[in-house]
């Protein structure tokens, strides 16, 4: 786990200067991500970021735009003052928020001279602001390395939403709470479903082939 020594209040979001989002984006380590040694990756390295965000818009099913967005403004997330070991379900937090930058990015509509980061800053200021997040004065800021994988959680959401509710009871209940398929039984029964042993293992392999198959061929390529 790593520390970063630099931190921001919310209303130091808004008057970040570009050297500053700059020497933040500067520090995206490629052994510490990676994925951005992933030849699908490396060949967009170097392209400007209003291009990668109009394309990911455009192509929302290839994730790798997405993907390299995400780690070039990391930081801008990572140095907030929020991220505080004194805040409860730091991470529930977290995911919640790019979530929320994910699903905005993808909606927004860009003009000219677009900055991104500016976008993001004010989205985070946003989040907070509807989330009511409170701010410690003084605070350590830690990287957790798992906020790698959120590109593939959000598409795995996604991915998710597309099941029908029986196939994600299902799913979610045997893979993430590890119920035995007699306690999925029980419980849909406890909720009026009709449905049998069988039924309930034919379900679960539908449902786990289309979550994979709904997945982006690029996210399952870099991350799984």
């Amino acid at each position: 786990m790593m520390i970063l020594e630099e931190r921001f209040t919310p209303k130091e979001f808004g008057h970040l200067t570009a050297i500053k989002i700059l020497l933040l984006i500067m520090t995206i380590n490629n052994d510490i991500f990676p994925e951005l040694n992933h030849e699908i990756i490396k060949p967009l390295l170097e392209t400007e970021d209003i291009l990668l965000w109009k394309s990911w818009q455009k192509y929302p099913i290839q994730a790798r735009y997405l993907i390299l967005l995400f780690y070039r403004y990391l930081y801008l997330t990572q140095t907030s003052s929020y991220y505080s070991n004194r805040i409860e379900n730091q991470e529930f937090y977290l995911e919640k928020l790019w979530f929320f930058i994910f699903d905005n990015l993808l909606i927004y509509d860009i003009e000219e001279e677009e900055i991104l980061s500016q976008v993001i800053i004010n989205l985070i200021q946003e989040f907070f602001t509807e989330e009511n997040i409170i701010f410690p004065d003084t605070n350590n800021c830690h990287f957790d390395f798992q906020l790698r994988y959120l590109p593939l959680k959000y598409y795995l959401e996604k991915s998710l939403e597309k099941l029908t509710p029986i196939e994600r009871i299902i799913l979610v209940t045997k893979d993430k709470f590890v119920w035995e398929d007699d306690k999925i039984l029980q419980y849909l029964q406890q909720q009026k479903k009709k449905i049998t042993l069988p039924e309930i293992k034919a379900f679960y392999t539908k449902a786990h082939s289309q979550l994979l198959n709904n997945l982006p061929t690029d996210i399952v390529s870099i991350y799984l």
